[in-house]
């Protein structure tokens, strides 16, 4: 079943084609076109030096994420190998069976060998008290004994502890000892350091041998989110709080352990570090990329400039070249239409195949008048030999009428008389609408209205005193024009009915009436010739004549191709009907 939103997906359907079809009239023009043309051939390379340099923006913009990124997998690197350097000291040291002091000796050995790095160095029991302990010194940033923790289980293992805001990497490793060949893990290692010093100490975090940190600030964050800053001496500002919860938050939700975030001012990247914890690091954007985005932006807008400029030349350029003389051409050919002159203005600008159809426009024109001039004199000597000779027919109708009238007056049988009158009547109407074709001066339409107010009183002056005295014609005619071919028996219909009537209606002396009436509506003509006579079953005992001239309006009517409808009542009523479009467009 046909549902109300299927009515609505068509109706949707019949506005999306309209819409089209509008769009599509748009580029009618060759100005749209050849805007279009140009559009289409410069939108490719806009569209692949807008990526190009939009590529070049992302890569400018991202360049303090690569930079944060960069400490990141710096201070990764060196803090792994620094714990790796520090659990292969603990372990080799642990696998030794010696005693305390043995053991002290070996590991005051790797403080001198580091550097004196370690501001936490013992060994410890199970219980976590010290045993025997390395003496820190303030190069190692002693003072770090409360992070030296409780060992547990009997694995070597790392982690990065806090205390206050300062960040501790502490390895732990068991010492293998005991008796009887069976050894048992009850003392630890412990070595502590700073994790700031961790990371420096392993030397220069990036490739030239600088010190990123001059550039970008990094920070440990614990599992609560707290930071602790890698350098003890830099006075960096702790980010905004909702910056390390949006990228834990992120890193956590994407499972990627890593995360970025560009600000305004700053660029924040975090991610792992040793597989000890995370490091956050901040990076702003220096004065060298600063200088390096405003002049990407000002090459863009130069570029955009350029661009539009060139457009704008090729389609000034595109209008005065082409679409300007093709206009000139059009309008030349404008005022040809409306004048009959076609007068083309060719400047030097216009190209020579506009140049090579103006002539060619203006050869064929010429001939073409000439050719229209030859017609027009041919049309008129012809339209001049058709009124003549409808002059001549006229005449010679004229002096037919007359031949019959004066060979009918030497006729003393009665009937031999009528037959001669009836066929002057109708001779004396041909006549009279040759006069009217050649009086109007149009040969091949007659203005059916005009003629039926003259025949209507011809007829009556043939019918004689007698008639004219008791019997009236009133004609009721429109000003309808009828091809040639139509009004010829039109015009016989009318004489027939109208002397059928005059002879047969009235016998006796009677008086009456007969009416002529011609209107249209639409394309459709009606004729009506009525009388109040005795009527047309009455009338045909008196003169069996009359069949001939029902025989005659019948032929006519069908050579019209009309309807006759005869009606009788209160006299006789002759109805014609005929389609004045259809003749016209079946004789055209």
């Amino acid at each position: 079943m046909f549902r109300a939103s299927d009515g609505k997906i068509l109706q949707m359907l019949r506005d999306l084609g309209a819409r089209l079809f509008q769009s599509r009239r748009v580029f009618d023009s060759v100005g749209a076109r050849m805007g279009g043309v140009i559009l289409g051939s410069v939108a490719p390379v806009s569209v692949l030096g807008g990526v190009l340099v939009w590529q070049d923006y992302v890569h400018l913009s991202e360049a303090s994420l690569r930079r944060g990124e960069a400490v990141r997998l710096t201070a990764d690197r060196r803090l792994r190998h620094d714990i790796d350097r520090t659990t292969a000291m603990l372990e080799t040291t642990g696998e030794f069976d010696a005693d305390g002091d043995r053991t002290m000796r070996f590991l005051s050995l790797a403080q001198s060998a580091s550097g004196m790095k370690y501001c936490f160095l013992a060994e410890l029991d199970q219980a976590g008290s010290v045993v025997n302990q390395v003496t820190s010194t303030a190069a190692s940033g002693g003072g770090c004994e409360g992070v030296g923790g409780r060992p547990t289980g009997d694995k070597t293992f790392a982690e990065v502890v806090t205390s206050g805001k300062r960040a501790y990497a502490r390895v732990v490793a068991p010492i293998a000892g005991g008796g009887g060949g069976f050894p048992t893990r009850v003392r630890f290692l412990v070595a502590v350091e700073p994790l700031d010093q961790a990371v420096s100490l392993a030397g220069p975090l990036d490739s030239t041998g600088g010190d990123v940190f001059a550039d970008a600030a990094a920070w440990y964050v614990a599992p609560g989110g707290e930071l602790s800053p890698l350098c003890a001496q830099c006075a960096w500002s702790r980010p905004p709080a909702g910056v390390v919860a949006s990228l834990t938050s992120e890193a956590q939700e994407t499972k990627s352990e890593t995360a970025s975030l560009i600000t305004t001012y700053s660029s924040y990247t975090y991610g792992p570090v040793a597989g000890v914890g995370a490091i956050l690091v901040a990076t702003t954007r220096l004065p060298r990329e600063t200088h390096s985005l405003w002049m990407l932006g000002l090459w863009i807008l130069t570029i955009f400039g350029l661009l539009v400029t060139g457009l704008i030349g090729v389609m000034v350029a595109a209008h005065r070249l082409v679409v300007s003389p093709l206009r000139q051409l059009t309008q030349d050919v404008k005022m040809w239409d409306q004048s009959g002159r076609f007068e083309p203005v060719n400047a030097r600008s216009t190209p020579v195949e506009f140049r090579t159809l103006s002539n060619v426009f203006r050869r064929a024109t010429g001939r073409l008048a000439r050719r229209e001039a030859e017609l027009e004199r041919s049309i008129a000597r012809q339209n001049l030999l058709i009124r003549e000779i409808h002059h001549r027919v006229k005449n010679n109708l004229q002096i037919v009428a007359s031949l019959l009238n004066l060979q009918g007056a030497r006729i003393r049988a009665a009937d031999m008389k009528e037959e001669f009158m009836l066929a002057r009547d109708r001779v004396r109407t041909l006549a009279t609408l040759h006069r009217h074709l050649y009086v109007e001066g149009e040969v091949e339409s007659l203005n059916m209205g005009r003629f039926l107010a003259e025949l209507g009183p011809q007829l009556m002056e043939a019918a004689g005193e007698e008639a004219r005295a008791l019997i009236t014609l009133q004609v009721e005619a429109s000003d309808i024009v009828f091809p040639s071919n139509l009004a010829t028996p039109m015009a016989l219909i009318v004489s027939e009915t109208v002397s059928n009537s005059l002879k047969y209606a009235f016998p006796d002396l009677r008086s009456g009436t007969i009416l002529i009436s011609l209107t249209q509506t639409g394309d459709e003509v009606i004729l009506v010739v009525a009388d109040d006579g005795i009527g047309l079953s009455a009338s045909q005992g008196i003169n069996d004549r009359e069949g001939i001239g029902l025989q005659l309006i019948r032929g006519f009517a069908r050579q019209m191709g009309a309807v006759l409808q005869i009606d009788e009542g209160a006299g006789t009523r002759y109805t014609v009907r005929t389609t004045l479009g259809a003749r016209r467009a079946e004789t055209g």
